[in-house]
């Protein structure tokens, strides 16, 4: 007969599955893991585009949108009570920091990345006191007028900001009205991923139809030399996993002009984790812990910038579409960081020929959800 733990190492042991939450996720059976294999699978391929796509509306290098997708994912999945959640890049907080930077150096320079990383450090330590302090009520603060309101703002000014590069308007006119102003091709990327994406969003929701796109654009770019006719194209992306990025000194003054973007992001990520979080928790009958999402996402946001990338938050369209796809556990999300990382390693030199006019496409159809 087994003998019962003693009240010491009961103790002990549930200090553990609190210090390591994914302690207590159940052990999978076959078909539990082929579920959370085929889910993974269908956020990845959403994760893939839209990573690159959130990297350039913050104006940084474009393969952080990739690496934002991998170890921040992994950290916030092992040490979040929401384990179905899509974190990663996402529109407002990519947003917040474009604009948060605007003026204080060129975008995708290493002063920009240097600024980005301190975002994501200083919102993520912020984040992580809170939930070690158990400060989880604040939330209740914050009115749902308020809170919808700065949404439906801010998702007018992400699709303000993404018309020029999916209309292709020449960088220096202004001249919105004029075909000669526009490049054309670009322009056909464009609309012709916005219809199909729509559509695709309509008739066959379950299907990666972003990823889909994302390829057949390259496709079609490589096959008409746009990028040789001066199309603007993602270019060559450097391959291999990321690795450890520490920014550097950050002088008083800087730190000054990044305290208050740094707070907004820790606010604005915390609502969009409620968001999909309270979603989760209901749809699994259970009580939503948020001082340990805080934990997981204040933890998520510092691997984010140790590795080089800018804050990430809980993407609602991503985390909808793992519901969706039938995801049970976080186990769901680890395949989804596999494919990301076999991309990563093997398969961006086939990014290269992608429009930035589909990335624009891939922006606006996600921030539509957000309109009303």
């Amino acid at each position: 007969m087994r003998q019962a733990p003693s009240p010491e190492a009961a103790v002990k042991n549930d200090r553990l599955h609190r210090l390591f939450p994914f302690l207590n996720w159940p052990r999978p059976s076959r078909d539990t893991l082929l579920g959370e294999f085929a889910a993974g699978m269908t956020v990845g391929l959403m994760l893939l585009p839209q990573g690159v796509a959130y990297a350039a509306l913050a104006g940084m290098p474009l393969i952080t949108g990739i690496y934002a997708s991998i170890v921040p994912a992994v950290v916030a999945v092992l040490w979040s009570s929401s384990t179905r959640l899509g974190v990663g890049p996402t529109a407002l907080s990519s947003l917040l920091i474009g604009a948060s930077l605007s003026g204080l150096a060129e975008p995708a320079s290493d002063t920009w990345v240097a600024l980005a990383v301190w975002l994501a450090l200083m919102s993520g330590a912020l984040q992580l006191l809170l939930g070690l302090g158990r400060f989880g009520w604040l939330l209740n603060l914050v009115s749902s007028p308020v809170l919808s309101g700065f949404t439906q703002a801010a998702a007018w000014l992400i699709l303000g900001s993404q018309m020029r590069a999916l209309t292709g308007l020449a960088p220096d006119s202004s001249d919105w009205l004029s075909l000669g102003q526009h490049d054309l091709l670009a322009l056909g990327f464009g609309v012709g991923s916005l219809t199909a994406l729509l559509l695709a969003k309509r008739f066959v929701p379950r299907w990666p139809a972003a990823m889909i796109i994302v390829v057949v654009a390259g496709v079609l770019s490589a096959s008409l030399g746009f990028a040789q006719s001066g199309g603007a194209v993602v270019g060559a992306l450097p391959s291999g996993l990321p690795h450890f990025y520490w920014p550097g000194g950050l002088s008083m003054g800087a730190f000054g002009q990044l305290v208050m973007p740094a707070l907004v992001i820790t606010l604005i990520s915390f609502l969009e984790t409620a968001s999909s979080a309270k979603v989760e928790n209901q749809r699994g009958g259970t009580q939503w812990n948020e001082n340990q999402d805080l934990i997981g996402q204040g933890l998520a946001k510092i691997a984010s910038g140790l590795s080089g990338s800018f804050p990430i938050s809980a993407s609602f369209s991503r985390s909808a579409i793992n519901l969706y796809a039938g995801a049970k556990t976080g186990w769901a999300t680890l395949f989804s960081v596999l494919l990301v990382v076999i991309v990563l390693l093997f398969l961006t030199p086939y990014m290269y020929h992608v429009p930035l006019a589909v990335l624009a496409v891939i922006v606006v159809a996600a921030v539509l959800n957000l309109v009303r």
